[in-house]
């Protein structure tokens, strides 16, 4: 081993951490330790697959291609990546953190093959990415799907639906589809609307006001899975 195999070591322990410091900073499952643990050893598996590569056994030369162990790591450090995406409805989290340990890993190559001016252009990127770009959120408020679910006994549905549409386009909420069923004996229907709206607050507000209507037993407000 010589210096120019320890150098691409140190750089994976200082640009995995900086990204593992950020994900820990903002409490995600895998932090500091599992990004850095993640870089050094891709970073190692590529150093040692160039290292033998260019072994000389003496009576032949042992073949060892660097570019299929890389493509082994992104591929395997999937499996891992995985572990940290949890998924409540259409709420995922752990999903950046994921894609943050693939880069690492991705990162790893790179130091290893001893590109370290990319690996620092790279990193300085994802830095800024989770940094500055991950507060837009704050301000882009995505499209949400959901279902307003009413079970009601009246004579007439259709009156019903023109009064819940009501109080959905007084909110800006626009509806998708309807669907209904109808209990003949128990004198009951269901009515699901399925909704596209930009913020979630107004669930509890608008089935407050949607059970006051008359005839209605229940209303629920549910995630379109």
């Amino acid at each position: 081993m010589t210096t120019n195999d320890i150098v691409p070591l140190l750089l994976a322990l200082l640009f995995g951490g900086l990204i593992g410091l950020e994900r820990e900073w903002s409490g995600r499952p895998a932090g500091l330790r599992t990004h850095i643990l993640v870089c050094l050893s891709s970073t190692m598996l590529i150093v040692v697959s160039r290292i033998l590569a260019d072994a000389d056994l003496g009576a032949g030369r042992l073949v060892f291609d660097p570019n299929r162990m890389g493509a082994g790591i992104v591929t395997g450090v999937g499996f891992l990546g995985a572990g940290t995406v949890l998924r409540s409805g259409d709420f995922l989290r752990g999903l950046t953190t994921a894609a943050c340990i693939w880069f690492v890993a991705g990162l790893g190559i790179v130091l290893g093959s001893h590109q370290y001016g990319l690996a620092f252009a790279a990193t300085a990127i994802v830095l800024f990415v989770l940094v500055v770009v991950s507060r837009l959120d704050r301000v882009i408020h995505p499209v949400l799907y959901r279902r307003l679910i009413v079970h009601a006994s009246t004579p007439n549905a259709s009156e019903l639906v023109d009064a819940i549409r009501a109080e959905l386009d007084r909110l800006r909420i626009r509806v998708l589809d309807l669907a209904s069923g109808h209990d003949a004996e128990e004198k009951t229907c269901e009515l699901v609307f399925y909704l596209s709206l930009k913020h979630n607050h107004v669930a509890p507000g608008l089935t407050e006001r949607v059970a006051a209507l008359d005839g209605v037993k229940s209303a629920r407000w549910k995630q379109i899975s």
